[in-house]
């Protein structure tokens, strides 16, 4: 997981810190491709520069290929992000069995590679602001 993010980041401009987030000209470029395509259409093996929801399409068609289970989630304002499930088997759930796996975020923006456990105030942070 931790490999495929930090590709997919490096595909589509690499990491972006949080400061520079604003700079980060990813809407010139898709513009670019539209016109030189003539069409709203681009294919994500197009895009050089992408921000949220381009990293997470990207991310979830190459895992799907290689058999990686993920969800793709859309949010609010160009906001998308994958969710993994992953065991954490040093929990022991009742009578020794393990409990359910725990659901993480993939970074393909901050800190490509890195998870965020769901619904932990940086997880929030990365899906709303």
């Amino acid at each position: 997981i931790e490999a495929l993010a930090k590709y997919v980041a490096e595909k589509m401009g690499g990491k972006v810190s949080k400061e520079k987030l604003h700079d980060f000209s990813w809407e010139l470029h898709i513009s670019e491709l539209k016109f030189q395509l003539k069409s709203n259409v681009v294919p994500i093996g197009l895009i050089k520069q992408g921000i949220f929801y381009h990293r997470a399409l990207l991310f979830k068609a190459l895992a799907d290929k290689i058999g990686i289970g993920c969800s793709l989630v859309r949010g609010e304002y160009g906001r998308a992000w994958n969710e993994i499930k992953l065991m954490n088997e040093t929990r022991k759930g009742l009578i020794g069995a393990l409990p359910p796996p725990e659901v993480y975020i993939v970074d393909l923006m901050f800190h490509p590679g890195g998870l965020m456990k769901l619904k932990s105030k940086e997880a929030d942070l990365y899906r709303y602001l």
